[in-house]
């Protein structure tokens, strides 16, 4: 299975002054589990989404964002 790339998730995603990036609202319940970003760890949220279990729940969860990505 495919998961995202850096390029992909920064369509889902915005990065503030410190490059840590947040999932937008409609994806965000899915991290809330996850690491908050920091300045020492800035990309916890995205390297989750990098993931083959995120393009999963996408696929269950967020399908027209799941095709979007080719993930279905």
């Amino acid at each position: 299975m495919k998961s995202l790339t850096w390029n992909d998730i920064y369509k889902i995603g915005q990065t503030d002054k410190a490059n840590r990036w947040y999932p937008n609202e409609d994806i965000a319940g899915y991290f809330r589990e996850i690491r908050q970003p920091s300045r020492d760890y800035p990309h916890s949220m995205a390297r989750a989404a990098q993931t083959v279990k995120f393009a999963k729940w996408l696929i269950n969860n967020k399908p027209d964002i799941a095709y979007k990505f080719n993930l279905s």
